[in-house]
């Protein structure tokens, strides 16, 4: 495993903002099993939680009532999507219309300190964020969207991205991605907290309609359309070699930069596999495939990566149409800078396994079929 210490990783971990009592409920979930190598890398979090939570709770107080009266009025537009399958590329172009707001990096960084004292902690984050997606070649910029999953995850355990830091209970935060499955108690207490970090990030976007992606929430449409029924939502969908094959070594990667805990017993990497094909992939999109007709047609739009990429101006203008989004011929000179400005960007090549390969054909064949992709043997 790579050492992450030398990677600055203090100064990035996403947990660095944990809000106090949801750091101690992680702690005990994965029952207290960390890495010996990450003991003061954990002591750290520990420390600048117990710092930061007076300032959490008095942030809680100031913000009550204002975010209590904030209604969204708006509802968001989420883009859908796997892990790698170019959610992040459509989000941050879509961002540079203005009227779209979103969750920014110290927004979901330090959630709970984020408006007291969001104009300290703006430079540690913009150091944090710098070169911090080791599996693309993607940068993080303070007024670029990031997910709104990281904001959840800083006073709840309703997030994925635990999965993470605490493989050892990995088990533990599948059914975090797929909250419609959780026991009401649970999927109650997920709706609560996410209707709440939308409602603050509404405020603090002040009142802007939120653009919204986080791969999760295209395993819990059920829990949002129940919370937002008029949502908008555009699907984007990838070949689903490139897609897995890239979130294997993207959750690898991220394993390495942001593990704290001991890893589980037996072949990591054929865990990772599994996780991803049958306990996220698999069940994400049969769940979405079957919702699909159910969408009216001014709130439901897919569109393919390999397409996309290529003409992104006209694709972008055929979302705004088919959901009826105003402010295209407004927002298409931003557009246009922000395309040309990624025309130089270069994805990483990965190598798959004969193994991978399989286990894609073996439980994937309904994705290929939907697409139209090709199925392709050793």
């Amino acid at each position: 495993m790579t050492d992450h210490k030398k990677r600055g990783l203090f100064l990035s971990h996403y947990l660095l903002g944990a809000r106090l009592d949801n750091w101690i409920r992680l702690l005990c979930r994965a029952g207290f099993r960390i890495e010996p190598a990450m003991l003061p890398e954990t002591a750290f979090i520990t420390l600048l939680s117990l710092a930061l939570f007076p300032f959490a709770l008095a942030e809680s107080a100031v913000c009550a009532l204002p975010v209590a009266r904030t209604r969204v009025e708006k509802d968001p537009l989420f883009v859908l999507g796997h892990w790698r399958s170019g959610t992040t590329y459509l989000q941050d172009l879509l961002s540079r219309d203005p009227q779209f707001g979103w969750a920014g990096p110290v927004h979901t960084a330090m959630f709970s300190n984020c408006v007291l004292l969001g104009w300290l902690v703006k430079y540690g984050v913009a150091a944090g964020i710098k070169n911090a997606r080791p599996m693309d070649n993607v940068q993080y910029a303070l007024d670029m969207p990031m997910e709104e999953t990281f904001a959840v995850g800083n006073f709840t355990p309703y997030t994925l991205n635990h999965l993470l830091a605490f493989p050892i209970v990995w088990e533990k935060y599948i059914p975090c991605a797929f909250v419609d499955q959780l026991p009401s108690r649970d999927r109650a207490a997920f709706k609560r907290a996410y209707s709440y970090a939308l409602r603050k990030i509404t405020w603090l976007q002040k009142g802007r309609r939120l653009i919204l992606k986080s791969p999760d929430n295209t395993a819990r449409l059920g829990a949002i359309l129940e919370l937002y029924p008029d949502a908008r939502f555009v699907n984007i969908y990838r070949d689903p070699y490139d897609t897995v094959l890239s979130t294997v070594n993207m959750f690898k990667s991220q394993i390495e930069l942001v593990r704290l805990s001991v890893l589980p017993e037996g072949d990591v990497e054929d865990l990772i596999e599994n996780v991803i094909v049958e306990r996220l992939f698999e069940p994400m999109y049969r769940d979405l495939f079957a919702r699909e007709r159910s969408f009216a047609p001014d709130r439901y739009v897919s569109v393919r990566y390999e397409d996309f990429v290529q003409d992104p101006e006209n694709h972008l203008r055929q979302i705004y149409e088919t959901l009826e989004l105003p402010g295209f011929r407004e927002a298409l000179p931003r557009f246009r800078d922000y395309i040309a400005g990624q025309k130089s960007y270069q994805k990483n090549r990965h190598v798959m396994r004969p193994e991978l390969r399989r286990k894609i054909n073996a439980h994937l064949g309904f994705y290929f079929e939907h697409y139209g992709y090709e199925m392709k043997e050793d």
